[in-house]
């Protein structure tokens, strides 16, 4: 069966939800945090209480970050490392205005020049395992095709792809045109985001796309556990 990743629920999927859901429900080979950010130069409090090792004690934890340049960008990964941890994801979708108007999420899509030197950081940290989580594109779809050069170079555990654009939201149709296109030409491993509801949408997903590393869930899951049920 194909990996299942938790997706990062902002208000959700804090760390005492993780734990209860790993320990009662399982079927999860890994949980992303939601997004921390930085609030007046430095981690927000609560992101890093939510980040503290004996609260995340041997639960598969990916903490996940979201900048708008390099200089936030190392300033998060010095913070997620002095905490212990090896491993961080980058928001590169964020669809939510607050986010993507201040240039971060997938407002970062539409600057090739600031992704860059982004990655040119992951490059800089051979330490830390990277990984991105990011939409089609703001604006306009081909953005993700746009950055498919820089993502084919850059140090990735995997590129999660939730294929809708930043202004959508949740809203409309997932453009699996769009998505093809990118699976077809992106050479590091792939995750799939987006309206998963059950499990035959997983099969499905997985048929079609044959070279999938992996799958990733987040409304879907919420809602079965508070059910009380997974399938």
């Amino acid at each position: 069966m194909i990996r299942i990743l938790f997706a990062p629920l902002q208000g959700i999927t804090d760390a005492k939800f993780r734990s209860w859901h790993f320990y009662n429900k399982g079927g999860v080979d890994e949980y992303y945090t939601p997004f921390v950010r930085l609030e007046k130069g430095r981690i927000r409090e609560k992101d890093r209480r939510d980040l503290l090792p004996e609260r995340n004690k041997g639960i598969p934890t990916v903490p996940q970050v979201i900048a708008r340049d390099r200089e936030e960008f190392a300033r998060l990964c010095d913070a997620v490392q002095k905490l212990g941890w090896n491993r961080v994801d980058l928001n590169m979708g964020c669809p939510y205005p607050m986010q993507y108007n201040g240039g971060r999420g997938s407002g970062l899509l539409p600057h090739p020049d600031r992704v860059q030197s982004i990655f040119d950081e992951m490059h800089q940290r051979k330490d830390v395992v990277f990984s991105i989580k990011m939409r089609l594109g703001l604006h306009d779809r081909h953005e993700c095709i746009t950055l498919l050069p820089l993502i084919n170079e850059a140090p990735l555990a995997l590129v999660t792809m939730h294929p809708r654009l930043g202004i959508q939201q949740y809203k409309g149709e997932v453009d699996m045109e769009t998505f093809d296109m990118f699976y077809q030409d992106c050479d590091q491993p792939i995750c799939y985001n987006g309206d998963i509801k059950g499990y035959e949408d997983i099969v499905r997903i997985q048929k079609q796309y044959p070279k999938l590393s992996a799958i990733m869930i987040g409304r879907a899951l919420v809602e079965q556990a508070r059910d009380g049920r997974v399938k």
